[in-house]
């Protein structure tokens, strides 16, 4: 089964695609979607375009997103929330099912540590999966525990 994990920002966006057989998780493939656009509109049409793109190239079974930290600042929260919504309906168009995950839960399943650091989220994540070939972005690496988190839930 190919499950794609989703890690959403408003400036870098993370993908990664894990396959699982039984209880073996492969890498498929992980990048960072790097919104470089002025204008907000024009980042949220750049993230629409290359998620299309990818649930076109990897036509995923599963799906799974962190739900994200919404802090005090009302502006970041209200973008982060439209691209979490940007995402979904990336998603939803495939038809695929989606599953939203606690950041915390994330770091749990792939470090049995739910406070865990991000560098210790991509030690992990590159060890389980044995990505050897090329280094993986923060970015990437949380995409990836996210797509890791959501194979194991499923048993």
């Amino acid at each position: 089964m190919l499950i794609l994990g989703l890690d959403p920002g408003s400036l870098r966006f993370g993908v990664g695609l894990v396959e699982k057989e039984r209880r073996r998780f492969t890498y498929v493939h992980s990048e960072t979607i790097r919104l470089r656009e002025r204008d907000f509109l024009a980042r949220m049409q750049a993230l629409w375009d290359r998620l299309d793109a990818l649930t076109t190239e990897f036509p995923a079974e599963e799906a799974a997103m962190e739900e994200g930290f919404l802090g005090k600042n009302i502006r970041s929260m209200s973008q982060l929330s439209t691209v979490r919504g940007v995402a979904m309906a990336a998603v939803l168009k495939r038809r695929l099912p989606l599953r939203l995950y606690a950041p915390r839960q994330i770091k749990l399943a792939l470090t049995g540590y739910g406070n865990a650091e991000k560098d210790q989220v991509a030690r992990m994540a590159s060890l389980l999966l044995s990505i050897r070939s090329r280094k993986i972005g923060l970015d990437e690496s949380d995409a990836l525990a996210v797509a890791y988190c959501h194979g194991v839930s499923l048993g």
